[in-house]
């Protein structure tokens, strides 16, 4: 059933607050990405709440409260609110299914006297559980510096803890074991919370998506977060004076803008780590130390001095673009590219581990103006219109830089070629500027289009492709800075698809008026991955940037306005791509769209608004499979037609089991979060933010059976 549109304000310091999460400031500390939910109901529309208030003394005398509830209401929703300090003896305070532990700064669990018990708070076989803090500061879960789990959680689903203060606990804090390891609509969350003085700090395996964001982890004595964990985020977090800050075997999992201060080991990536991203990271300490083994894991643009190596393995490992950072020369597993770019056109003569380095450079046509000429009338007034006058060479064709390009790889095959353009340059040519293999572009100025043909051209299956910049088939590759035109003909402004695509960077670029797609990516499927970081992509005829039956590629911080259908697209059995920190404004269909049986991608920290259609649109039309187990999290989708949306078009194509967690909708024109239909169905959407969306809040279709978790205290039915 619908759930009625309700109001639910929120406040314009919270917005703002949002917003400027997505901004990374190097000056100050972790960046935030949480918002507090404010969603109508905590797990169906029609839900019956309780509240089961528990007086100050024994957990044993709460246990008996909370059990008797729930014996008496089997199927209600218990919110357990201490009204004062509980204390653990023999046994933990045990938490079943569909209960909501409200904490407070003056209600507090910790450790009595004689306590003996394994943990002070048990979670067991239980799913759609939170432990938060309902006040103004962190409530205290307190082990007394005794042998002792803070939490456990052993077999749970669809479980949130935030805003809790974990100490003195000589285990874990939080100790989390999940249910099933490949499960997003069972995902679960630890937000906003200290984690101090203890043995360990969190530690998560068996469970899929796991997001650890905004916490505090300072003088651990053991692991202050150990994660295994497919497609989890880790972000926002501060770490200092642990023994380790993060040690991950995750798999497909991202690790972006945390701050690393003076731990022993910064980070480990263990053996069973595979295919993580961490990028943005900033160490506010000196000399740290990184460990990576396993295999497919990369390092992009990282700022963080320290030493980076291995204990014994691993393969396909990446470091790329990343400062501070300095590779341990008697390591052979972890492969290194540094491009010189537009912004960090640096002059190291290592740009690839074991090939040298030569630069060429071109100038191309150039704007100046002619000198000043004073002239007067007849009255002897100077003329205004006799000033400089602005000019502009003819620019260079772009055949010209191929010849000198190719020339230049093919007199050093053992070297990266770093080219520099100039000024204005000209491609009249279908295939535009094609990067040779191991080819790095730095571009001060414009290439620009003109095929001699109409604007805008129709599409025509079996016709070549068209474009301004076609990225290197092998090796290594980057293009950075400067402006690409396609000038509504060339069809892509940069191409970077094909099977046999490059590892690859491109980085600061703004693609304008590409006739179909701004950076187009087809049929990718390298050994490594595209980084696609702080370009601008803007008026292309169809998507801004589109990866379509693609792996991997890493989206980052792009803006995407103005485009005639999505800003980004994961299209076609896509898998392992990531969208974080872009800005996708005002393009004529979705900010994201995730369509046609793409899995396993996961988008975090974007702004969406002003889009035709949703900010997050999840959907498979044409493609027999699942649009399935993507990861939708703190995104923030404003002033759109639908915030985020979900649906499939048949059995056979459906999207199912997604995982959507704290995302701000609001002010959109239909509706801030519809759920899903009959062909998509069992998506999880937890601690959502909706408000002052114009139709309706969540749209909750009974035959999507969609799964909520939200931390909201609706009007209950007092005991």
């Amino acid at each position: 059933m619908n759930s009625p549109k309700q109001s639910y304000s929120i406040s314009s310091t919270l917005r703002v607050l949002s917003v400027l999460s997505l901004c990374w400031s190097t000056a100050y500390g972790a960046a935030t990405f949480f918002t507090p939910s404010d969603a109508s109901f905590i797990i169906r529309p029609d839900e019956v709440a309780q509240v089961i208030s528990l007086p100050a003394g024994t957990v044993e005398s709460a246990q008996t409260l909370i059990d008797a509830a729930r014996s008496n209401n089997p199927t209600a929703i218990l919110l357990l609110r201490p009204t004062g300090n509980l204390e653990v003896g023999s046994a933990p305070l045990a938490l079943g299914s569909d209960m909501c532990l409200q904490l407070s700064s003056e209600a507090a669990i910790t450790t009595g006297p004689t306590c003996s018990a394994p943990s002070l708070i048990a979670i067991t076989n239980a799913k759609n559980v939170s432990i938060a803090s309902t006040g103004s500061g962190h409530a205290r879960i307190d082990g007394g510096g005794k042998e002792i789990d803070g939490i456990t959680v052993l077999g749970g689903g669809r479980i949130n803890v935030d805003f809790l203060s974990v100490t003195g606990c000589r285990k874990a804090a939080i100790n989390y074991k999940g249910n099933d390891a490949g499960a997003y609509n069972e995902a679960a969350s630890v937000t906003r919370c200290i984690f101090k003085n203890n043995g360990d700090g969190l530690k998560v395996d068996q469970s899929a998506a796991f997001v650890c964001v905004d916490n505090t982890f300072s003088e651990n004595t053991g692991t202050a977060l150990e994660i295994n964990s497919l497609s989890s985020i880790v972000a926002g977090n501060t770490f200092a004076g642990n023994k380790t800050a993060i040690r991950s075997g995750s798999d497909r999992g991202v690790v972006t803008r945390n701050v690393l201060g003076d731990n022993q080991l910064a980070i480990e990536l263990t053996a069973t780590s595979s295919n993580n991203l961490l990028s943005e990271n900033r160490g506010a300490g000196t000399n740290l130390s990184i460990t990576v083994e396993g295999t497919g894991n990369q390092l992009f643009h990282n700022r963080m001095r320290g030493m980076l190596g291995s204990t014994s393995g691993g393969s396909n490992n990446l470091v790329i673009a990343n400062e501070g950072l300095s590779l341990d020369p008697a390591n052979t597993t972890i492969g290194m590219f540094n491009p010189p770019t537009f912004a960090n056109p640096h002059s190291n003569p290592v740009i690839l581990s074991g090939m040298g380095r030569t630069d060429i450079s071109l100038q191309g046509g150039v704007k100046s103006k002619k000198p000043r000429v004073e002239k007067k009338d007849a009255a002897g007034n100077v003329i205004p219109m006799a000033e400089g006058i602005d000019t502009k060479e003819i620019p260079v064709d772009i055949s010209v830089v191929q010849e000198a390009l190719n020339k230049a790889s093919t007199e050093n095959p053992t070297n990266v070629v770093v080219l520099h353009l100039e000024g204005d340059f000209i491609s009249k040519t279908t295939n535009g500027l094609v990067l040779p293999n191991n080819t790095c572009v730095i571009l001060t100025g414009r290439i620009m289009t003109d095929l001699g043909i109409p604007l805008d051209p129709a599409w025509k299956k079996g016709a070549p492709e068209t474009q301004v910049v076609l990225m290197a088939k092998k090796g290594y590759s980057s293009f950075s800075g400067g402006k690409i035109d396609g000038g509504r003909q060339a069809r892509f402004g940069i191409n970077a698809g094909g099977s046999g695509s490059s590892i690859a960077l491109v980085e600061g670029v703004s693609v304008v008026s590409s006739a179909h797609d701004g950076i187009y990516i087809k049929g990718r499927n390298s050994p490594g991955p595209l980084y696609l970081y702080r370009n601008n992509v803007l008026g292309s005829g169809g998507r801004g940037i589109w990866p379509h039956v693609s792996t991997t590629v890493h989206s980052i911080a792009n803006t995407c306005s103005g485009n005639r259908m999505d800003g980004i697209d994961f299209d076609a059995h896509g898998h392992n791509n990531t969208a974080l920190f872009n800005i996708s404004t005002g393009n004529g269909r979705h900010g994201l769209f995730l369509e046609e049986a793409v899995h396993n991608n996961l988008a975090f920290g974007n702004h969406f608004s002003g889009n035709g259609g949703s900010g997050v649109h999840v959907w498979n039309e044409e493609v027999k499979g699942n649009t399935g187990s993507n990861t939708i999290v703190a995104n923030i989708c404003e002033a759109n037609r639908k915030g985020v949306s979900v649906g499939g078009r048949a059995a056979d194509r459906t999207a199912s089991s997604n995982f959507v967690f704290n995302n701000v909708c609001t002010d959109n024109r239909v509706v801030g979060i519809s759920a899903g239909g009959r062909y998509g169905t069992n998506n999880y959407f937890s601690q959502s933010v909706v408000s002052l969306n114009h139709e309706e809040e969540i749209q909750d279709p009974e035959i999507a059976q969609a799964f909520f978790l939200n931390s909201v205290t609706p009007a209950p039915i007092q005991p």
